[in-house]
């Protein structure tokens, strides 16, 4: 009976933990609509917003100017202009119309615009704001974002990260899609220094989780979480951070750090199919996609990262894939993205468990 037991539960964990076989399909270029506004995005998170609405949030979103523009702003004789975050809606996304999902653009003056502004004083070729993740809560939608400091804009891949902070929309009793959008500036959340908290969001049981990435000296680049009370997301000091041990602690020099190897965002997720959370990220160097399952937090330090997806290689002298992350699920089925920089694009993956 002893060695019966024991062999049923090595069966459940190969079953719940080694997912043998477990492949992702590629299902080309995420919402071909897009392209009806711009011209290339990175950093695409979604947001439940109700029964018939998705909203989208982005980061760094390539836009087309006119000539006129084109001059005034001196984009150096190309048709395109970087803004730093945008923001989408949609019907809500199922896996029925995934695939060729409407996207609408928040616009002023006839083109896709900033939703988190640039307050006077803040030069944008200088100071840039990421949107990340975003959940609603009650008539609030809440977005996170990365304030990012530009030293010289000519070279712009050389950046730091200020802080995380929060962006904020009061949703009018009578709003429909079309409508507008009013999102406020409320703060820094986790100064520089701290993990990327609010690259992936999630609420269960009352509380908001949160997920980011951070480059450790030495330790590569890990993942680290931090959990709050809904009530209380707009205040940093009601955050916890899991520890080494699997435990909560409100003291951030106790933050531990798992993972060493994500490229960009990740998702984090609790998946009702299969009753575990998921994570999900893209590999430094590789550009792989990977998914990381458990049953509760206090054991995910005894979790490994497996490959469900490989990309393409990149062209001689180009970007790996990155920020590799779930979208949304519908039953068994899960569907991510990952950025080819090549394109400039997130690319859709659907996973079937």
């Amino acid at each position: 009976m002893k060695l019966f037991t024991r062999y049923i539960a090595l069966l459940l964990m190969a079953v719940l933990f080694c997912s043998c076989g477990e492949r992702a399909e590629n299902r080309g270029i995420f919402a071909p609509s897009r392209l009806n506004y711009v011209k290339g995005q990175d950093g695409v998170s979604s947001i439940p917003f109700d029964n018939n609405t998705t909203l989208w949030t982005f980061a760094d979103t390539i836009i087309p100017l006119d000539g006129k523009e084109k001059t005034a702003q001196g984009s150096q004789g190309d048709q395109y202009t970087m803004i730093s975050n945008s923001l989408a809606w949609t019907e809500k996304v199922t896996a029925e119309n995934v695939t060729h999902i409407q996207f609408s653009y928040h616009k002023e003056s006839g083109k896709v615009a900033q939703f988190i502004k640039n307050r006077r004083g803040e030069n944008p070729l200088r100071h840039r704001f990421w949107a990340l993740d975003g959940v609603r809560i009650g008539d609030r939608v809440y977005v996170y974002y990365a304030h990012i400091y530009v030293p010289d804009p000519v070279k712009f891949l050389e950046f730091s990260v200020k802080y995380i902070g929060l962006a904020v929309w009061d949703i009018p009793a009578d709003w429909k899609p079309g409508n507008g959008f009013r999102f406020m500036r409320i703060g820094a959340l986790f100064p520089e220094g701290y993990p990327f908290f609010g690259a992936a969001a999630m609420i269960r049981d009352g509380y908001l989780y949160t997920a980011g990435h951070s480059k450790r000296d030495g330790a590569g680049f890990p993942l680290s979480f931090a959990r709050v009370k809904t009530c209380d997301i707009e205040n940093p000091g009601s955050y916890e951070y899991l520890d080494g041990q699997g435990r909560w602690t409100g003291d951030f020099r106790e933050c531990a750090y798992f993972f060493n190897d994500v490229s960009g965002e990740c998702s984090l997720s609790y998946n009702s199919c299969d009753r575990v959370y998921d994570v999900f990220y893209a590999r430094v160097f590789t550009g792989e996609t990977l998914h990381v399952t458990f049953r509760d937090f206090s054991s995910i330090n005894s979790m490994k990262s497996r490959v469900i997806y490989s990309p393409p290689l990149p062209r001689e002298g180009g970007m790996w894939a990155y920020s590799a992350k779930e979208i949304f699920s519908e039953g068994c089925r899960t569907f991510l993205i990952y950025i080819d920089p090549d394109k400039y694009q997130p690319v859709l993956l659907e996973l079937e468990r």
